[in-house]
This record gives C-alpha cells, structure tokens and sequence, in this order.
C-alpha cells in the first residue's frame, strides 16, 4: 500500500455563468464546444496556479480529469471538457489528463475511475463505495480488482432539490422527510434491473433518457421523491 496526506485543499464555486455553460455544453456546435473547451481549461490553469502561487507549493505535475460532457463507450467515445493543453499554458505546469480514453479504445468502459487509487490507498477495506453523481464500488476478488457503477447519486438528488432553489439536499435534510412511493420505485427499479446483468457504466445520456422522466412524474411531493430515489440506489 501507499501512504499519502493531504496538505493543502480548497474548493472553489463556480459562477451562475459557468454554471450555465457546464450543463448546457451538450447541445452547444462542434466549434463552439471546442472553444469551451478551452475556456475551461485556460479557467482551470488560472485557478491551479493561484492555488499553488497563495501556498507557495513546489507542484510535479497536475492531474485534471475536466468535466464529462459524453460518455458512450458503447459507441467508442468519453469526453471530458478542459483543455489540457490549455491548462499548462495557463499554469506552466505539467498535466495529465484524459483519463478514460484509452480504456474505452481498449474496450473497457472508462469508468469507475478510482479503482486502482481504492486498491493502493485503501487496500485494507473489502469494498470501497465512492457516492458521487454517480455511485460505483471497487473490490478485490480472486486476486482481481472488479469495479462497477451502481447507481446513479447526487447526480438525480441535485436535478430534484433544484426546483426549489438549493444546490443539493444537506445533511439529506429534506430526504429523511420524505416516504417511500412505490409504484415510482418499481419504475426506477425497472431501469437498473435492466442494466445489472451487464453493469454498464452510467453516464448523463442515460440519466437524462430514462431516469429523469420517472424522477419529473407529477403527483409525487419533492421530498417522497428525494427518499424513492435513494432508496432505489440501494437496492
């Protein structure tokens, strides 16, 4: 195993405008998203570089993964937006980054990410659960690291508490109020059962194609919503 620490760690908001331009890049022209691309990257490097001129920090390299804008490996392609080319000039510091390419040329599909990191940092544990927009968990298994997406996480409690005004459910404030609706969970169960016999890794294509309209079905409170589709995630 290795041992690591965090020494220095800031998290920084995005604008209204860049929260815009992030969601809607998927419909943006093909010399638009390029140009995007770019901005985010040049946006990147501006904020590594204050980072590190603010701590005074001798950095190796920079490891960026950008922002998934598709993902089909089915269809052979992942892209994740930020530029990393752009990022060093912005910066002078080498970067890595397209990370998941290459498995999904090899065949594999390019997610979860963090499979070998659980391995090396968390190799004591049986089963690393990583709960982001999307939830995958890693394991090792007959000498093997298997990994997989389980569900899909924040990425539908954030679309929900959006409609009224928040950035995501809290502590699960509004979740832990809610009670369960069976015949939503049964709709939400129908997409996953399909998918588990193959365990595909889930991307905003499918999320936006057969979960958001089960979560947008009328005449279920906001907070019976919140608790199904947790629960749906867990099971």
């Amino acid at each position: 195993g290795w041992s690591y620490s965090i020494r220095k760690a800031t998290t920084l908001k995005y604008s209204a405008a860049w929260m815009e331009n992030l969601s809607t890049a998927q419909e943006l022209s093909g010399e638009n998203l390029i140009a995007l691309d770019v901005a985010y990257g040049k946006f990147l490097g501006k904020a590594c570089d204050d980072f590190v001129k603010k701590h005074k920090l001798t950095v190796d390299f920079i490891a960026s993964h950008g922002h998934t804008i598709f993902h089909q490996p089915q269809k052979g392609f992942t892209y994740q937006l930020g530029n990393g080319n752009a990022l060093y000039a912005q910066c002078g510091i080498p970067v890595v980054y397209d990370f998941r390419s290459l498995d999904v040329m090899l065949g594999g599909e390019g997610a979860p990410l963090v499979p070998v990191g659980d391995k090396y940092l968390f190799g004591e544990y049986d089963v690393c659960l990583n709960l982001g927009g999307i939830s995958n968990l890693s394991m090792e298994l007959k000498g093997k690291r298997v990994a997989f997406d389980v569900s899909f996480c924040n990425m539908g409690l954030n679309y929900l508490v959006a409609k009224v005004g928040k950035e995501y459910d809290e502590e699960g404030a509004l979740s832990s109020l809610g009670k369960l609706d069976t015949p939503m969970l049964k709709e939400l169960n129908k997409v996953y059962n399909a998918l588990r016999s193959k365990r595909p890794s889930l991307g905003r294509e499918l999320f936006e194609q057969r979960i958001k309209p089960v979560l947008d079905t009328s005449g279920i409170s906001l907070k019976d919503k919140l608790y199904t589709f947790t629960t749906s995630s867990t099971r």
